[in-house]
């Protein structure tokens, strides 16, 4: 009996190229919500200042983020090496490393946005510019957490297309 082969969606070299990037595009977009996340500080009448960690949802975020970081960098160095080697590596760590990456940025952005409402619906009577610029600001860094789930959610799906060819 035949076995069937199944047709990859991108040329071999294309798709590591593509991952590559998409790593280090996934890199990028979870470092600068970190910088805007630490750097973005509230302060009220009474001068008061809140900090990311002050709030639990946005210190889930921090984490999913930092802990989506390191895998994003670890995978990256590894994507760089089976570039040279024209190696599959270990295709199930990526396979489970994504989804789970993936799930954790997607839980991070969303507890990252409830928060921010949740916020921006309590202090809705005392906007001025200072508030919504913080606002902003919180947004900007869910929306590109959120991205970084996009890409690594992309990731996941083309690791899945190598689980046939390897199994």
């Amino acid at each position: 009996m035949e076995s069937q082969r199944q047709v990859s969606v991108l040329p071999k070299k294309t798709s590591r190229f593509a991952i590559l990037g998409l790593r280090v595009l996934t890199t990028i977009l979870l470092v600068v919500p970190l910088v805007i996340i630490v750097s973005n500080v509230l302060s009220d009448r009474r001068d008061k200042k809140y900090h990311f960690y002050d709030f639990v949802p946005y210190r889930y975020m921090a984490a999913s983020i930092v802990i989506g970081i390191a895998y994003s960098v670890f995978q990256t160095g590894v994507a760089v090496v089976r570039l040279r080697r024209e190696d599959h590596g270990n295709i199930l760590l990526d396979f489970y490393g994504d989804k789970v990456i993936s799930t954790l940025l997607a839980t991070g952005s969303v507890a990252g946005f409830v928060m921010t409402a949740q916020l921006q619906k309590q202090w809705g009577e005392a906007v001025s510019d200072y508030y919504h610029k913080y606002f902003k600001r919180s947004y900007a860094a869910d929306g590109l957490v959120f991205l970084a789930f996009v890409c690594t959610f992309l990731l996941s799906v083309l690791s899945s297309y190598a689980l046939p060819k390897k199994f």
